[in-house]
């Protein structure tokens, strides 16, 4: 398949979608919930937490994520797209060397990831059948997949208020659809697949707002829940803390990570050039209600010099770099490229990215250089910047997690 450039219009309203979902949120409602394709998931139950006695979702039913249809990658799937992880690797010089890649055998922990706006369908709501080459899988490859070292990788396709739907401004009709098959699909999976084991979050632009609303909501007052939570990875918006403070805002249990082996915390950012700042109107990364953005560097977590970007040879609107259209592996890498920290302006707090080496003659303008208008920043390579990097985090945590027995908090 090959790509074509993202045209000006579709580009502001991925924006714009990820802008309303995380302004506005998603709220999930008890009873059913009608889908935009006539389909009924199944009622909302409530949780119950250690202390009441039972398992979370305890006797949980899906009609709709208990079948394979509806997720791209899940470990026992034979078409799973997470598995090819292949990268052809661009040193400094110039010199390319390609690498195999292999999800991990026996991964202590699993990762649930939930994508951005990427859906072309026509009406407000996608639909959840997905091709290999349709924006919703070649976005989960490209964000996703690598998490497959370190993690058994669940991402359920779910109807998500695609592009049209934002343009036609049908936020309020569709945000509740597309919450509801993230919540299914989660309950579905802690009930049938987690089996106790510690599982990472992780959300891009909408994916993150609706994953925002689903810990606030099921996870951050649940202790079943919130100790089986290895980390959330949230990018491209804004959980926020008092300032000075790590935790009490977006959430009132669920801190920001300060150091590689705690769990039970986030890791978050939105990223813009280094010099050229979110100005006092960028969506992303803002101060505003619950305190300052959180910006969590996973680099300097992991005690790195520089970041380790990963970009995707096919991605229909996030995290691929220019120059690479004879690579043959799903990915490019592009070790030791960027250099990337969180810094505060009057009114936001997000993640510096610029070029480690000035002269660095790899591919990485679209890494350093923004492609939609300066509110908002790097917004389509938020994970793209540091993928290896939140890959080796994940590995890193999980292990953590596992140690003994007794996750560290």
């Amino acid at each position: 398949m090959t790509t074509r450039p993202v045209p000006r219009r579709a580009r502001r309203l991925l924006a714009v979608g990820a802008a309303l979902v995380l302004v506005a949120g998603c709220s999930s409602s008890d009873g059913d919930a009608e889908g935009a394709d006539g389909t009924t998931t199944a009622p909302s139950s409530s949780t119950t937490g250690a202390g009441g006695g039972g398992a979370p979702y305890a006797g949980y039913a899906s009609n709709v994520y208990d079948e394979e249809l509806p997720w791209i990658c899940r470990p026992d799937l034979a078409d799973d797209v997470c598995r090819d992880l292949d990268v052809t690797t661009i040193a400094a010089d110039g010199t390319r060397t390609v690498e195999e890649r292999e999800p991990a055998a026996e991964p202590p922990i699993d990762c649930f990831y939930v994508y951005p706006t990427v859906s072309n369908d026509v009406r407000n709501n996608s639909n959840r059948v997905v091709g290999r080459s349709d924006p919703e899988a070649l976005t989960v490859v490209a964000q996703a997949a690598q998490f497959a070292r370190s993690c058994r990788v669940f991402a359920p396709a779910y109807q998500q208020i695609t592009l049209s739907g934002l343009g036609r401004g049908a936020f309020a009709e569709a945000g509740p659809v597309a919450y509801a098959d993230v919540l299914d699909a989660w309950k579905t999976y802690i009930t049938r697949w987690n089996d106790g084991r510690g599982v990472i979050v992780i959300g891009h632009s909408q994916g993150m707002g609706h994953l925002v609303d689903l810990l606030r909501q099921e996870v951050d007052d649940e202790p079943a829940l919130r100790d089986r939570l290895v980390a959330a990875y949230l990018f491209g918006g804004a959980a926020r803390a008092p300032e000075g403070a790590e935790v009490g805002g977006t959430f009132s249990s669920i801190p920001a990570c300060t150091s590689a082996e705690q769990v039970g915390c986030v890791v978050t950012w939105s990223s813009w050039p280094e010099g050229s700042p979110p100005p006092a109107g960028g969506i992303f990364a803002d101060a505003g209600e619950g305190g300052r953005a959180l910006c969590v560097d996973a680099v300097g977590l992991l005690g790195r010099q520089h970041a380790d970007p990963v970009a995707p040879v096919e991605a229909p609107l996030v995290g691929r770099v220019e120059g690479t259209e004879d690579v043959t592996t799903p990915f490019v890498a592009l070790p030791d490229a960027l250099d990337v920290s969180c810094q505060a302006t009057e009114t936001h707090d997000y993640l510096s990215v610029a070029r480690a080496d000035a002269a660095d003659p790899r591919p990485l303008g679209s890494l350093v250089t923004e492609t939609l208008d300066h509110e908002w920043g790097l917004h389509l390579v938020d994970m793209t910047v540091a993928l290896d990097d939140l890959v080796e985090l994940a590995r890193v945590q999980g292990e953590a997690y596992t140690a003994d027995g007794q996750p560290p908090r």
